[in-house]
């Protein structure tokens, strides 16, 4: 036994005084602050539309179709709701977090002919000319077709923004 300890106690040592560098750790990214303003081009892609009240669901999109948004993003760094919202629906966006890498909105729409409210919640990551969210849609509206939906959304700077666009709001 008294060998045994002796030759794990060699280990040790000869562990402990290798030549072997370590690793370089990798240089950490720094995270944004604020996304950059200007005009951004994205893609969405459906990842699950569900009827809630077992009705056909009143939206054109079905599970896996993918899209193509645009806005402007304000200097202030103001999201324009046309990147999340669905083709048609005019929204409001409400308790908008994007800071520190970090996007968190509410959005609240309302759709041609149709009663009731559709209501978004982002929420994601971005760089300084970037971002990466997911948007869970959940509608309230007055008749039949309430449905729950997930789509995710990526979105990258292209260059200034061709017009002052209403940031808070979308109108198709």
């Amino acid at each position: 036994m008294r060998k045994v300890v002796i030759a794990a106690t060699a280990a040790i040592f000869v562990t402990a005084c290798s030549n072997d560098a370590a690793p370089a750790a990798k240089p950490r990214e720094v995270t944004p602050t604020a996304l950059k303003g200007g005009q951004y081009e994205g893609s969405w892609k459906v990842a699950s539309v569900q009827s809630v009240d077992r009705s056909t669901p009143a939206t054109k999109l079905k599970q896996d179709a993918s899209g193509s948004a645009h806005g402007c993003v304000s200097a202030d760094g103001t999201i324009d709701a046309a990147l999340f919202a669905e083709d048609g629906d005019t929204c409001k966006i409400s308790n908008p977090y994007i800071r520190n890498g970090r996007i968190g909105m509410d959005l609240t729409c309302t759709r041609k002919g149709q009663s009731g409210e559709v209501r978004q919640s982002v929420s994601g990551t971005f760089t300084a000319d970037a971002l990466d969210a997911e948007v869970s849609t959940t509608t309230y509206l007055s008749g039949t077709g309430d449905y729950a939906m997930t789509r995710s959304v990526t979105a990258k700077r292209v260059g200034e923004c061709s017009a002052a666009p209403a940031a808070a709001e979308k109108t198709s």
